[in-house]
This record gives structure tokens, sequence and C-alpha cells, in this order.
């Protein structure tokens, strides 16, 4: 005899066997003691739920002439033919593949035939929202007044595709994902009479793989009996499934911590070519984060960095979302992990003293001043005097050259916020953000690679056919980009071929921004729109403070040697 699928074998034939579903299953032998059958009834919910499970026992039970207790006795004639495959009035029928409007009109046409062995005739289309929209309108009719011998039983894994047309001329259930425990009890069951040696954390583990679907963990024992011959382990379902180990999860988390990005990089490297996959190690990671978290809030280990991992999560979060979207799933993640690790270092970077130099670069500086103070001190004083009043005419200099370009960044970015709420276009707006994934694209080219990488942080919030306003989280991200805003300009140019004016705002900054122009809209206030004069532009500051920086790192050459001395970029 031909072997069959567990999940064949083990179909429940009473309503007591299907797992779960309490609510749906007490609510349908209740209505069929009583004898209340309505004409249409519609279940949804996730896949592997019992949605036509249910379905075929309801067919089976409602034309059963000696009901136990709702339940079909499996004994009379009506219950044997139900149980034969291919019973004449029991319909199933695919709705993936017969979605045309033909084919319903054909339904529809033979309707009206009595049944040939049974009381009713019923109707199990499954996955019905894949119907298209002229087969659900030939449908209509029929379905809210159909003959009193015909039943149908509409089943459906995406319950918002299905028009509201066809929920509301039907009894709508709502099945739920399995408990897992209940899922768990149900495979003892099945290995012990089965005869299959598993280990009880591979049961618990199937259980939570299969996401709520019974139907999932029943195949997925079956392939695991398949691959081995004696007693099931947790390596043979990590194995088969392209699972890590609780161990690797910890190491990889912990060089995430360091921001080994070397390591992290060759880990996801061996883990694509191993043929692991890789939404379902975001997930693991995201739930052992979860475990260490209730480590250190439940059982109280202060060792445990809170903080780390509530960030981690967040970004795993997001991350998540987007590996759904992305076609290089493995692309994506690579760079997104590399940006959370290095983010922390990048705003530690950017945090400029009140005279724009970065300070660690001045820390470094004073400390090399200190070391080479005996020296300076053998030097004529006179020399020494006069470096030291160049020194502070060099600093005033930039002082002064930085204030300028702050006022002169500011009145940029004011006049082009202006300009952008001038010809605002929401259409522009719109069509920027479903373009925004092209960004990823170019994250490895030579030429904009560098600066891929920046934007794809950025949230586009505000647009017109000339301006743009981008929004970043950390305001050290606004200062680091308004440093390269003609570099932004020009990735613009190269990705989506148009010109834009470029405005760099911290997610506060814009919220402040949208504010006043909702309140100004509100007051009558009209925008106008100025044209840009191109006498100062923004990178102004950017190219006084390095040349100016230039020439006190000459100076620093001279007092310490340029072995010595190191400019931070």
């Amino acid at each position: 005899m031909a072997y069959q699928a567990l999940y064949r074998k083990y179909r429940p034939v009473t309503f007591s066997e299907v797992v779960g579903q309490n609510v749906v299953k007490k609510t349908l032998l209740n209505a069929l003691k009583i004898g209340k059958i309505s004409h249409a009834y519609l279940f949804s919910g996730p896949r592997g739920t019992g949605k036509t499970t249910m379905a075929k026992l309801f067919a089976k039970a409602v034309n059963c002439t000696n009901l136990k207790e709702g339940n079909p006795c499996l004994e009379c004639s009506h219950c044997l033919v139900a149980s034969k495959k291919e019973c004449p009035d029991i319909i199933e029928i695919d709705a993936a593949s017969n979605n045309g409007v033909d084919e319903i009109r054909e339904l529809r046409n033979k309707v009206s035939l009595v049944p040939t062995e049974l009381n009713y005739k019923v109707y199990i289309i499954d996955e019905v929202h894949m119907l298209s929209i002229g087969a659900f309108n030939a449908l209509l009719k029929t379905l809210e007044e159909p003959p009193s011998h015909v039943i149908f039983i509409l089943a459906t894994t995406d319950l918002h595709k299905v028009p509201i047309t066809i929920v509301s001329r039907c009894q709508c259930f709502n099945f739920k994902r399995i408990d897992e425990k209940a899922i768990v009890d149900r495979l003892k069951e099945i290995t012990s009479l089965e005869k299959i040696k598993i280990d009880e954390e591979v049961l618990v583990e199937i259980a939570h793989y299969s996401d709520g679907g019974m139907r999932d963990a029943l195949g997925l024992l079956d392939k695991l009996t398949s691959y081995s011959n004696n007693k099931i382990t947790m390596d043979d379902m990590r194995e088969v499934n392209g699972l890590m180990s609780f161990e690797e999860i910890n190491t990889f988390i912990q060089k995430v911590k360091e921001q080994d990005n070397e390591y992290i990089l060759e880990q996801l490297d061996i883990m694509y070519q191993n043929g692991k996959d890789l939404l379902r190690f975001v997930e693991d990671l995201m739930l052992q984060l979860r475990n260490q978290l209730v480590k250190k809030y439940i059982a109280h280990q202060d060792d445990i960095d809170d903080e780390f991992i509530n960030c981690f999560i967040l970004s795993l979060n997001q991350i998540l979302n987007e590996l759904k979207e992305s076609l290089n799933i493995k692309l994506l993640l690579e760079i997104k992990l590399l940006q959370f690790m290095n983010l922390k270092e990048n705003v530690d970077s950017q945090e400029y003293s009140e005279k724009g130099v970065k300070k660690e670069y001045k820390q470094m500086f004073t400390k090399k001043e200190k070391v080479s103070e005996n020296k300076v001190e053998n030097k004529n004083i006179e020399n020494k005097e006069q470096i030291e009043v160049k020194a502070e005419e060099k600093k005033s200099l930039i002082s002064t050259k930085e204030k300028e370009g702050k006022i002169n960044l500011e009145s940029q970015k004011n006049l082009r916020i202006n300009n952008t709420f001038a010809l605002a276009d929401k259409k522009e707006l719109t069509e920027l953000k479903n373009n925004w994934k092209k960004i990823m694209e170019y994250t490895l080219d030579r030429k904009i690679g560098a600066v891929a990488c920046f934007l794809a942080d950025a949230v586009p919030v505000a647009a017109s056919s000339k301006n743009i306003i981008l929004a970043f989280q950390y305001d050290s991200l606004v200062e680091r980009g308004d440093d390269m805003i003609e570099k932004i300009e020009n990735a613009f140019k190269e990705i989506f071929d148009k010109d834009y004016s470029v405005v760099l705002l911290s997610i506060e900054q814009w919220k402040k921004e949208k504010e006043n122009y909702i309140k100004n809209i509100k007051d009558h206030v009209e925008y106008k729109y100025q044209e840009e004069t191109k006498e100062t532009p923004i990178s102004a500051f950017k190219e006084e403070k390095e040349e100016k920086t230039s020439d006190l790192m000459k100076e620093a050459i001279q007092l310490f040697g340029k072995n010595i001395v190191q400019m931070d970029e």
C-alpha cells in the first residue's frame, strides 16, 4: 500500500478530534443539534488551521441521519457515501485554478440539480479570494438565494481580498492559530501511534516553527522521520530546516555587540551558501534577545546589557519587514547589520566641540601638545610666542568662518523649505517613496555607493518638482549629510534622473516645520517660491573649514613632526 502523508492519515473524522478552534466547533455543533443550518458559511484564517477539514466534517454531519451530539455517526449510509473520495453531492472546488466567470456560470447552472444520494449538495470553494471580480459577481445572486438543498462553504486565507458583498451574505468564522501546547500534545499522540522516537524538545520546536498550523507541523514531522532512521534529535531539526543552534545565535549576538564586521559578513555568507533561512534566522535572533530580556527583568541577571538588546530588537524588527519585500535578502541583511553595528561609532565621531573641531581630534591634539612640551621649551621663546600668536589667529579665523557658514547654511535651508512648501506636490512625494528602494541597488556602486548607504537611513517627507526634504532620526546624521550635500544631490541625479535641491532635517526639526506649515495654512499665509542664488553655496562652510583646518595641520606638523600628527576625517 502506498505511503500516506501524516496530515492526511490523521485528518480528523469528528469535530472532537479537531485541535483548537473551540469557538467554531461549539457554534457548528449547536447549529447541527438544533437544525439551524445556514445556506452559506465563510471560514477564514491562517493556513493549516482546519478550515477545509471543518468544511468536510460539516458537509458530512449535515447529511448524517444519526447524529451523535452533533458529530457524524460514520456508520449510516449517508456518512459512508460522504466518506468516498469523489462523492457526487460534496463538490470541492479549487478557486485558484477555477477562478474565471465561465467556471462559476457552470457551477450556477448545476446548482439547481437535486442531490443524487444525500440530503444536501455542499459546495466547498477553497481559496475563494482567488476568484476574479467577474466570477464573484456571477456567484453573488446564487450565493444570496441558493436552492434549499444547497449549502456553500467558502474558505480563504486572505479575508480582506473577498468582496464585502460576498462576506455579508455568509455566516463568517475566524480560525485562529493553534496553540503550541495543543500542537505538541497532538504530535505526542501521533508519534506514539506511529512508534516514532523523538526528543520532546524537538516537538516543541516543531510547534514553534509551524507558526500555529497543524498541517505544517505534521508535514515537518513527516520530513524528519524520512531524514532520521533512529531517534530524532534537535541536531536533525536544525539540519533539515537550516536553523542555527542557541550557542551559534548567542555568539552572533555577541559579535554584533563587539562590532566584529568581518565575522558577521563571514557567518551570513556561510548561512547563505548552506541554504539557511535568513528570515527565520532574524526571527530566532529576536526570540533569543527576548529571552535575554526576560532573564534581565524576571530573573534579575544584572550582567545583561538591556539597552543594547532593546535597540537591536527594534532594528531587527524593522529589518525583518524590509527583508520580506526584498529581492536580495542576503545583501540587504548585510547592509542593515553593518549600519546598526557602526551607527553608535558614527554618532560619537560626529560630535563637534563649540569651535567646530572634533572632540576626539581635540583631545588627541591636547595630548600630543603635552608630550612635546619639553621640546618646545628648549626652542627660542620668541619663536614659540610667534607660533602661539599665529595659532590663535588661525583659530579666530576658523571660528568666524564657521559662524558665517552656519548662518549661510541655515538661510539656505529656510529658503529651500519655503520653496518645497510653495510647490509641494503629493504625487511627486508618493512617486519618490515608491521608488526609494532603488537606492539599495546603488549601495555597492563605486561612484555613489557610500552616499547611497547614507541615504538608506533617510525618509522623504516632503517634495516638489525642484526640492525635497529628507528626515533622519539623529542630528549627527544631519550634520554629516550637510557636509556632503552636493554629493547627495549628484546621487539623486544618478539614481532618479532628477535635479533636486535637497534639505536635511532631523525628525524633531521636521515635526516643528510641519506644525508651522499647518498653522500658516490655517492662517491663510501664502508660501511664494523664491529663486535660489548660487553666490554662496551650502558647501562654502565645508570648504573654508577644510582649508583652515589644513593650515592648522601644517602648524601641528611643524610642532610635533608628521609621524606623530594624524588627521581623523
